[in-house]
C-alpha cells in the first residue's frame, strides 16, 4: 500500500505533463526541476520556494530539494535576500551549444534584419517553436524606445503572435494539426483568446503569404511574420517585423512589410 506522501507524488505530475503521469520511462523528479527552471522570467527573476510552490502545484518539501539540489548544481543561486533564488550561471552555459548551432544563420540574417529595420522603424526577429510558445532566436530594432521585450531568449505565444502563426506555418502538417489540439487542451485560455484569428490566419496563408496579429497579445503592438520553413536541426522557424505605438493597420503589414519579409527570407533561403 502506497504511503500518502507516495500517493501525492505520484498525482502530482509538473503543470503541462499530466499526460505522462504513469509513463515509467518519464523522469518525474527531472521534469519538475526543469519546470521549477522555466519559472524564472525576466518580469520575475528572483523567487522564493513560496513562490515556487504555488507556480508548480507541488508540496514545499518537494520544491526545498529541487532548489536545493539545483544550487549544489549551480542552475540556482542565492540572492542577497533571504530564502530567494536567481538562475545560475550553468543555465548560461547550458544554453551555449544550443545558441552556437544556429550562429551561421543569425551571422547572415543580422545586416538583413538591421537593414529592415531601419528602413521600416521595426524590430526584425528570427523564432523557432518552444513546445506551444515561440522562442527569439534573433532579434534587430533601430531604436531602443521599447517597452515590451523582444530579446534572444524571449519567449512568446505561439497562438497569439504572428511569429508564432507563421512558425506554425513551417510546420508539416501532421504537426501543425497535432499542435492545434494540444493548444485547445493544455492551453484553453489561449486558445479561447487567439484560436479564431489563428484559425483564420492559417485560412489565408496560402493567398498571403504570411501571418499578422494586431493589437492581440498588447494592445499597441503589430506585427507580420513570413516562414521560414525548417532551419539548423530541422527547427519551424519564422520571421517577423513587430512595430509599438503607431496606427494599427493589417492592411499596411500585408501590402508594404510582408513583401521585404519575404524579400529577407528568399535571400536566407
Amino acid at each position: 500500500m502506497l504511503k500518502p506522501e507516495s500517493a501525492i507524488s505520484l498525482s502530482r505530475a509538473p503543470i503541462g505533463f499530466k499526460e505522462f503521469e504513469g509513463d515509467r520511462q518519464f523522469a518525474t523528479t527531472l521534469a519538475r526541476g526543469l519546470a521549477l527552471l522555466r519559472c524564472f522570467t525576466p518580469d520575475q527573476p528572483v523567487l522564493g520556494n513560496k513562490d515556487l510552490v504555488m507556480r508548480l502545484g507541488l508540496p514545499a518539501a518537494t520544491v526545498s530539494r529541487l532548489t536545493y539540489t539545483l544550487m549544489c548544481m549551480g542552475y540556482l543561486a542565492s540572492t542577497e535576500h533571504y530564502g530567494k533564488y536567481q538562475l545560475g550561471a550553468a543555465v548560461l552555459s547550458l544554453a551555449l551549444p544550443l545558441s552556437s548551432q544556429f550562429s551561421a544563420l543569425r551571422r547572415e540574417a543580422r545586416p538583413l534584419m538591421l537593414a529592415l529595420s531601419e528602413a521600416t522603424g521595426g524590430t526584425v526577429s528570427i523564432g523557432i517553436r518552444d513546445r506551444l510558445n515561440v522562442v527569439y532566436i534573433e532579434a534587430v530594432r533601430s531604436w531602443n524606445k521599447r517597452i515590451y521585450p523582444i530579446e534572444v531568449g524571449t519567449s512568446h505565444s505561439l497562438a497569439g503572435t504572428a511569429i508564432g502563426r507563421a512558425t506554425l506555418m513551417s510546420c508539416r502538417l501532421s504537426e501543425r494539426e497535432a499542435l492545434l489540439k494540444q493548444l485547445q487542451v493544455k492551453a484553453p485560455d489561449e486558445w479561447e483568446k487567439y484560436g479564431l484569428k489563428l484559425l483564420e490566419n492559417i485560412q489565408n496563408h496560402a493567398r498571403l503569404g504570411c501571418c499578422v496579429s494586431v493589437g492581440e497579445v498588447y494592445p499597441d503592438v503589430q506585427a507580420v511574420a513570413v516562414s521560414l520553413g525548417r532551419i539548423q536541426r530541422g527547427e519551424a522557424a519564422a520571421v517577423n517585423c513587430s512595430f509599438q505605438g503607431r496606427h494599427l493597420n493589417a492592411q499596411w503589414l500585408i501590402d508594404d512589410i510582408a513583401p521585404q519579409l519575404q524579400a529577407l527570407v528568399r535571400q536566407l533561403t
